[in-house]
């Protein structure tokens, strides 16, 4: 309840202040956006390239998937968008494996663990995070595991037992993961060919972010930007909604204290998440329907499951 009244009276604040945005820093903020994720799917095209050796991984193969993923996300809850990317990925390559397209996902996020771990610590070391409890925190999703660690002790003792009794399918599963990590096993390909563009995608976050304060009224600084940026990532960890919607805004409203006003903060917050879902919505349909020639979201999921060999949603 405290999510849903969070998110509510940020829609409020959000439809108060509608009148007053800056619409020039708001198209500058989708723009960095966009070129975001146009840096992020080549740093993904070298990664699959060097999973999938010999396979033809064209850019707009790795863009359209990605953004398609991103979209799904968007709108869907629990990561599905990711399941989106891989189906779109095996059906232009039909030799990949998912085991091994699931490595190359958590290639893609290993720059991202070390800068958003870096930003949690200096947001941590800076104060911007004074007198916060993360299992305290209103609709944090890891409140639950940190306020029962037994339980959270016996999900993962299940999970170990059921990595055992399935040994050689995991022992499979491993063997095809790796393929996926192939790149990080050539440190210098790696640094040349994947993190030169994620490096600059999180600049333009970065920017993005600023550009997006400036757009609701809400003081644009160096500080505030990566503060948006912890918040984001915090907030994504156990992503139970579409886009964090809800933890975030809890978050923002702690750590944007003091640079203005609550109702400010959260207009920015709710503005600033409408703005990328609708884009990020758009972008992954368009992409999808070049794709599959298909529009529809549902459809592309149901696809995916099936081919990965889940039930499709009733």
């Amino acid at each position: 309840m405290d999510s849903v009244r969070s998110f509510i009276d940020a829609v409020e604040a959000f439809a108060e202040r509608v009148a007053a945005v800056h619409w020039g820093w708001l198209a500058l903020a989708v723009g960095l956006s966009l070129t975001n994720l146009a840096l992020r799917s080549r740093g993904w095209q070298q990664i699959l390239r060097a999973a999938l050796p010999g396979a033809p991984i064209r850019y707009r193969t790795a863009f359209g998937a990605y953004c398609a993923g991103v979209g799904v996300n968007a709108i869907v809850p629990a990561r599905v968008g990711d399941l989106t990317k891989m189906f779109l990925v095996r059906r232009a390559v039909p030799g990949a494996r998912y085991p091994t397209l699931v490595g190359t996902l958590v290639t893609e996020t290993v720059f991202d663990f070390f800068v958003a771990g870096g930003l949690l610590i200096w947001a941590l070391s800076a104060g911007v995070l004074p007198g916060v409890r993360l299992p305290e925190l209103p609709a944090f999703d890891l409140s639950l595991a940190l306020r029962h660690p037994w339980l959270t002790a016996v999900v993962v003792a299940v999970a170990l037992v059921l990595s055992v009794m399935l040994a050689r399918r995991v022992r499979r599963f491993w063997e095809q993961f790796g393929q996926g990590l192939a790149i990080l096993r050539s440190p210098r390909r790696y640094l040349v060919s994947v993190v030169p563009y994620q490096a600059v995608g999180w600049v333009c976050r970065v920017g993005a972010a600023a550009a997006f304060l400036s757009a609701f009224n809400v003081p644009a600084s160096l500080e505030a930007a990566l503060t948006v940026q912890v918040a984001g990532s915090v907030a994504s960890l156990f992503p139970a909604t579409p886009g964090g919607l809800g933890p975030k805004q809890a978050l923002l409203v702690v750590m944007l204290a003091g640079t203005t006003g609550r109702t400010d903060v959260l207009a920015f917050s709710v503005g600033m998440e409408l703005t990328l879902v609708v884009m990020n919505a758009i972008l992954g349909a368009t992409c999808l329907a070049l794709m599959l020639r298909n529009l529809r979201f549902r459809d592309a999921i149901s696809r995916a499951r099936a081919d990965r060999g889940d039930p499709a949603p009733s």
